[in-house]
C-alpha cells in the first residue's frame, strides 16, 4: 500500500502519540510498504529514529494567524514563509504548554476546515498533497477530522482517522467551545471512512461521543520497539541473611506535570516509607518538562523532604533512548498515577519491555493492558492511599516482584510488538479501501 500519515508534532515536547505515529511508519515501511509521514502545526520529535519529513504542513503559526486575523488567509505565499524551519523553531522555544482552557475558539476553527478562517491553509495542505498518489490516508487524531474531506477530495484516497487522547483535551474546553467541537466532529466523522483506537477503552469511548457505528472503528494496539531493551528478565532476588535491607527503586517515567500524578506517587510513597518492615525508598523521575512544571516539580521536592519519613528524590530530566532504558531498567518497580483516563499508556509498555514491573491506576487503558500483559498491579485508584497500597505488594515482597517482572518481560513483547501493531493497522486500512 502507499500510505500517507500525517503526525500532529508537538515541537520540543517528546510526546506519545508522536513516538506512535513515527513507530507504526516504521513498522509498515519494513513491511514494504510506501509510506510518508508529514508532521503537522510543528515539528515531530521522537526518541527513535524519526522517518518523518523535514517539511511542516498545516503549520501552526498560519493556522492561528488565520484564525485570529482573517486577512492572513488571503495573502498567498505567507502560510510557506510562517510555515518554515526557522520561524517554527522560534516559536517552539517561547511556547508554553497547550492549554485547552485558552484554546477553544482554535480548536473550533480547527474542525470547521475549509469552512472556517483557515480556509486558506486548509486548501494549502491538500494542494500540496494532491499528487501523492496514497491508497490510504491517515490523520494523527479526531481533533483534525476538519481535514478529512478535504484530504479525501484531493487525493481520491479514503481517510482513516486516530483516536489518540482527544477525551481529555474535550473535557478540559470551556463548556460552550466543546459542545461547538463536538458537534462539529459528529458532523465531519460522516466523510472519514474508518477510525482506528490505540486502546479499545478510548476507540469505544470516543465512537460513542462521536456516534460511529462499530464496524467503521478498529483497534490498532500500540507497538514498541524492543532494539535496545534488555534481552532477559531481571534475574531473581538473592536471599539476604541479616543486615540493613536493600533500597527500593520507586521509577516515574513520564511528562511533569500535575494530571500525570508526579506528586500523588510521593505522597503514596511517603505513607508507604512509614509503615513497619518497608525497607528505605528511593524515588527516582524523569520525563519532559516545561517552563511551567519548575514549580510543580519543587513542590514534589519539598514533599519528599518533609516530616521524619523522608524518602530520597531524584529528578533526572529528559533522558535519550538509551538512559531511558536504562532508567526503567534500573527501577524496582514503574509507578504512573495518572489523574485522568490515560488513553495510551505507552511509559508502562516501556517498563515492562524493560523488566520491571508497574503500578497504575485501573482506569483507561490501564485494566486491559495488565489483562493481556500480567506485568503489573492495577491501584483501585490514583488517590496515593490506594497507589501506596498497590506499591506495598511488589516493594514488600521480592519474589513477586520479580516473578511479575518477568512475566510482563514476556507477555509484553507477544502483544505489543511493533509487528503486531503493523498487522493490526494494515487490517484496518484494508477495511477503510474496501468500505
Amino acid at each position: 500500500m502507499r500510505i500517507l500519515s500525517f503526525t500532529a508534532g508537538a515541537g520540543e515536547m517528546l510526546c506519545g502519540s508522536c513516538i506512535r505515529d513515527n513507530a507504526l511508519a516504521r513498522s509498515l515501511a519494513v513491511r514494504g510498504h510506501d509510506v510518508r509521514l508529514v508532521p503537522l502545526y510543528q515539528r515531530s520529535r521522537t526518541d527513535e529514529t524519526s522517518v518523518s519529513e523535514d517539511r511542516v504542513r498545516f503549520g501552526g503559526i498560519s493556522v492561528y494567524l488565520q484564525h485570529a486575523a482573517p486577512l492572513f488567509g488571503a495573502m498567498p505565499g505567507l502560510d510557506r514563509l510562517l510555515d518554515s524551519p526557522a520561524l517554527l523553531g522560534l516559536a517552539e522555544r517561547f511556547a508554553s504548554a497547550t492549554d485547552p482552557t485558552r484554546l477553544g475558539p482554535l480548536t473550533v476553527t480547527t474542525l470547521a476546515g475549509a469552512r472556517g478562517p483557515a480556509r486558506r491553509a486548509v486548501e494549502a495542505l491538500a494542494e500540496s498533497v494532491r499528487d501523492a498518489g496514497p491508497d490510504v490516508v491517515v490523520l494523527p487524531n479526531s481533533l483534525l477530522l476538519g481535514l478529512a474531506a478535504p484530504l479525501a477530495a484531493a487525493t481520491g484516497a479514503p481517510v482513516v482517522v486516530t483516536f489518540s487522547g482527544e477525551d481529555l483535551f474535550l473535557s478540559r474546553l470551556p463548556a460552550a467551545d466543546r459542545e461547538r467541537a463536538l458537534g462539529l466532529m459528529r458532523e465531519a466523522a460522516e466523510t472519514a471512512h474508518h477510525f482506528v483506537g490505540v486502546t479499545e477503552h478510548h476507540a469505544r469511548g470516543m465512537a460513542d461521543a462521536l456516534g460511529i457505528a462499530d464496524h467503521r472503528v478498529s483497534f490498532v494496539r500500540l507497538g514498541v520497539d524492543s532494539a535496545g531493551f534488555p534481552a532477559a528478565a531481571k534475574p531473581a532476588p538473592e536471599a539476604t541473611t541479616g543486615g540493613d535491607p536493600e533500597p527500593v527503586t520507586i521509577g516515574f517515567f513520564s511528562r511533569i506535570a500535575p494530571e500525570k500524578g508526579l506528586d500523588r506517587l510521593a505522597r503514596a510513597a511517603l505513607e508507604l516509607a512509614g509503615q513497619p518492615g518497608v525497607p528505605p525508598l528511593r524515588l527516582r523521575a524523569a520525563g519532559w518538562m516545561n517552563r511551567a512544571g519548575r514549580s510543580y516539580l519543587d513542590e514534589v521536592r519539598r514533599l519528599c523532604a518533609m516530616d521524619g519519613n523522608g524518602i530520597s528524590f531524584q529528578y533526572l530530566g529528559e533522558p535519550d533512548r538509551g538512559a531511558k532504558i536504562r532508567f526503567l531498567r534500573e527501577a524496582d518497580v514503574v509507578a504512573i498515577p495518572a489523574t485522568f483516563p490515560e488513553p495510551k499508556g505507552i511509559p508502562a509498555i516501556e517498563a515492562m519491555m524493560a523488566g520491571t514491573p508497574v503500578v497504575v491506576p485501573q482506569q483507561g487503558a490501564y485494566p486491559a493492558l495488565l489483562d493481556r500483559a500480567e506485568g503489573g498491579v492495577l491501584a483501585k485508584s490514583s488517590d496515593p492511599e490506594h497507589i501506596a497500597a498497590a506499591l506495598s505488594q511488589l516493594v514488600l515482597h521480592p519474589e513477586r516482584r520479580a516473578a511479575v517482572g518477568a512475566r510482563g518481560f514476556a507477555r509484553i513483547r507477544e502483544e505489543h510488538s511493533l509487528e503486531r501493531m503493523a498487522e493490526d493497522a494494515e487490517a484496518a486500512f484494508v477495511r477503510a479501501i474496501a468500505a
